[in-house]
């Protein structure tokens, strides 16, 4: 039998699907401190892991408020699922990111991206230099 790091050998049931885990090695995978930052038109905005969903989008009830005529009412939201951030598109007209150093990625019906590092999304057409509609992040390392 093969050891697994968090999990003493003696409570690993031989033949068993299942395994018990240290809430200790539960929360090293799940840092409910991590904060990424979001900035459109020179507002900040925070999401904190145990807040557990933030949702950009046109209506009033969005986390973040965009004023953009292509965006959803809850065109996308940002989940924090075994200690990533992810980005899942909710919307009609896709989501646009192009994280820094990478291609621009176009997400549809419910696809979802890690989010890492810097960069910029755009709601509902593709990302535009220039455009003052791009919603920056930043995830910590």
């Amino acid at each position: 039998m093969k050891s697994v790091p968090g999990i003493p050998d003696d409570e690993h049931e031989e033949g068993s699907p299942t395994q018990r885990i240290s809430a200790e090695a539960v929360r090293a995978l799940y840092n409910l401190d991590a904060v990424m930052a979001f900035s459109v038109h020179g507002d900040k905005h925070e999401f904190k892991a145990g807040a557990r969903v933030f949702v950009v989008g046109r209506s009033a009830d969005c986390d973040l408020v965009v004023n953009v005529p292509v965006a959803s009412r809850h065109h996308a939201r940002v989940i924090y699922r075994k200690g990533k951030f992810v980005l899942v598109d909710q919307s009609t007209n896709g989501t646009y990111v192009r994280i820094h150093g990478m291609d621009e990625i176009c997400l549809l019906n419910g696809e979802e991206l890690p989010l890492v590092g810097e960069g910029v999304i755009s709601l509902g057409r593709p990302v535009t230099e220039g455009d003052v509609d791009l919603v920056t992040f930043s995830v910590p390392h």
